[in-house]
C-alpha cells in the first residue's frame, strides 16, 4: 500500500494567480460554448426559459408488418402486442417494458410536453429506436411507427410521423 506524502504548501489545488486566471477563463469559455450551442439541442439544455411550453402531444403507436401478400402495413397497437419468433412461438411485447418515461410512455391520450415538443419528439425517436433494437424475438415487426398529434402553445394541431431508424423490411 503506497503512502502519499504531502509537502507543506504543495497542493494541486494551490494554482497560483496565473493558474486561477486560466481556470476561470476556461470555465467561462465552457459556459459560453454551452449557451451558444443551445439551438443545436432539441431539449434546449443550458437555456433559460422563463415559462415552459403549454404544448401537448398525443402518441399513437403502430407496428409495421409485412402481410402474406408481401405488402408492408402499419398495424395500430395499444402498446401491447403478440408476435412470433423465428421458430413460430408467440411472445408478448409491451411498449412500457422498455419505455419508462411518463410522457413518451403514455399512448392514446394528450399529455403535456413538459420540456417542449422538440425535446419530446427527440425522446420519442430514441424510444422507438431502442424498443425496435430489442425486439429480437419479434420477427413480424419490421419497424415501429409513431403518429403524433402536436399542439404547440394552443395553436392548431399538427401531425408528425416518426419511424424507428432500424427498419427490418429493407433487410429481408
Amino acid at each position: 500500500m503506497a503512502a502519499t506524502v504531502l509537502v507543506a504548501g504543495a497542493s494541486w489545488l494551490n494554482l497560483g494567480t496565473r493558474g486561477r486566471e486560466v481556470l476561470a477563463a476556461l470555465y467561462l469559455l465552457a459556459q459560453g460554448a454551452l449557451i451558444a450551442t443551445v439551438p443545436m439541442r432539441p431539449d434546449k439544455t443550458f437555456a433559460f426559459q422563463m415559462f415552459n411550453e403549454s404544448s401537448t402531444i398525443s402518441i399513437a403507436l403502430s407496428r409495421r408488418v409485412r402481410g402474406a401478400d408481401g405488402i408492408a402495413r402499419d398495424v395500430p397497437t395499444s402498446g401491447r402486442w403478440e408476435a412470433r419468433d423465428g421458430n413460430g412461438t408467440r411472445h408478448a411485447f409491451a411498449w412500457n417494458d422498455r419505455v419508462r418515461d411518463p410522457i413518451v410512455g403514455t399512448l392514446g391520450r394528450p399529455v403535456h410536453a413538459a420540456y417542449g415538443v422538440d425535446a419530446q419528439l427527440s425522446h420519442l425517436q430514441a424510444a422507438l429506436d431502442d424498443v425496435m433494437a430489442h425486439l429480437d424475438r419479434d420477427v413480424e415487426t419490421t419497424a415501429l411507427v409513431a403518429n403524433v398529434d402536436v399542439s404547440r402553445n394552443g395553436r392548431s394541431p399538427a401531425h408528425v410521423r416518426l419511424v424507428s431508424s432500424l427498419d427490418r423490411s429493407e433487410a429481408r
